[in-house]
């Protein structure tokens, strides 16, 4: 019985370790076959932002992808949300947690038509965080300078324009043609900064923040 006990043993650990050589050599064969990876290795981004991205076919990339570095597109169509807070800077004694914000929600768009801008509309209320005295901001009527570059948008989604624009409450025309610039960075923030001489400090000189939802060229 127990000769019978003992080669069951051995057989058993011969086959298991048959088993734990088979998984290593495969292992090692799965680590070092390239030909099961993939060539390219694409990043996905949890974000709505809508783009075409084209790329290089041709076996001679290094040129294309020089040229695609330097392209541009001067026609081209954004959208989003506002998201943003104007702080109330005291002159000393700074804590951010402390000091006095206005929160700022709406929404902005944005078209490009051959480097000119086509339309352009940014509307969002205004709430101290003490909840008094809530209001909505218009910006209308946006006209870049006349000696102001073609607008393009860059190979990174990244694109400005300097004009002026009028800043209404509550459907009031405040300020006309202030001094304005917009910009989208890497197609996803989009800056609204007016000028703060323009506007009676009424926003602090701080810049106005969205997010770019959708971007179409």
């Amino acid at each position: 019985m127990n000769l019978k006990i003992a080669l069951a043993f051995s057989l058993t650990f011969t086959f298991g370790a048959c088993m734990v050589l088979a998984v290593l050599f495969c292992g090692t064969a799965i680590g070092t076959d390239n030909s099961i990876l993939p060539s390219r290795i694409t990043a996905v981004y949890a974000q709505t932002t809508d783009h075409i991205t084209h790329f290089p076919t041709s076996s001679n990339s290094e040129v294309l992808d020089g040229t695609l570095e330097n392209s541009t597109t001067s026609t081209f169509s954004a959208t989003g949300p506002i998201s943003s807070l104007v702080i109330t800077v005291p002159e000393s004694d700074f804590n951010i947690t402390n000091a006095f914000k206005v929160i700022l929600t709406g929404g902005w768009n944005l078209s490009v038509n051959n480097g000119n801008v086509t339309d352009f509309a940014v509307q969002f209320i205004a709430s101290p965080m003490d909840g008094s005295r809530p209001h909505v901001h218009q910006i209308t009527d946006f006209r870049q300078y006349n000696n102001e570059k073609s607008i393009t948008l860059t190979q990174d989604n990244s694109s400005s324009v300097n004009g002026t624009a009028d800043i209404k409450i509550n459907d009031t025309v405040v300020w006309e043609k202030a001094d304005v610039s917009i910009s989208i960075s890497k197609g996803n923030i989009f800056i609204f900064d007016p000028n703060d001489l323009d506007t009676d400090n009424h926003f602090g000189d701080q810049q106005v923040y969205g997010i770019v939802a959708r971007l179409i060229t």
